[in-house]
């Protein structure tokens, strides 16, 4: 019942207490199997390390810290199989303005489709936001980078620079 990543066992969520407990502390696996994992309705819940994230790190400041997630596989009637979820952390940015580094907020929600091929991706475009599957195999670590690096502020501000008055520009362009 366990998924393996990189030679450790990471446990999918059971009914028990103790079993959640430990999964919040496992890593997330890099992939999983989709349809069994679609068909038991998969909870999944653990920590990514940033540094293991090389499109999200050409972002940041500092590789340093993880990103907690959450993320729980389903299906509605007559819809395709759903990924939803969270994933939170602090990431380290630099402020577009004061250029100071400082560490942001993230709280991204997950909300995808998963789709088996692109007729069916195309299908859905304009309901949800479809993700194509490959080879039975649901990329979750990709999946988060995505969602994070989507969820980033295209001109970051430290909270400092985001509390100041914007600057005027005379008819002159003189501040």
């Amino acid at each position: 019942m366990g998924l393996i990543e990189n030679g450790t066992r990471a446990q999918m969520r059971t009914g028990s207490k103790l079993a959640r407990m430990k999964q919040k502390a496992a890593h997330l696996p890099i992939y999983v199997p989709a349809a069994s994992a679609i068909a038991r309705e998969s909870a999944f819940q653990g920590t990514i390390l940033v540094e293991r994230l090389p499109r999200l790190v050409e972002s940041l400041t500092s590789p340093d810290g993880t990103l907690d997630v959450e993320l729980q596989l389903g299906s509605e009637m007559a819809r395709p199989p759903f990924l939803r979820g969270h994933v939170r952390g602090n990431l380290r940015l630099q402020c577009q303005r004061c250029l100071e580094d400082f560490s942001w907020p993230l709280d991204a929600k997950v909300d995808l489709r998963l789709v088996e091929n692109e007729a069916d991706e195309s299908r859905w475009l304009q309901d949800y936001e479809p993700y194509l599957l490959e080879d039975d195999r649901l990329p979750l670590h990709a999946i988060v980078e995505d969602e994070v690096l989507l969820a980033l502020p295209l001109s970051p501000r430290c909270p400092t620079c985001e509390r100041a008055e914007p600057l005027s520009i005379d008819a002159a362009g003189t501040a």
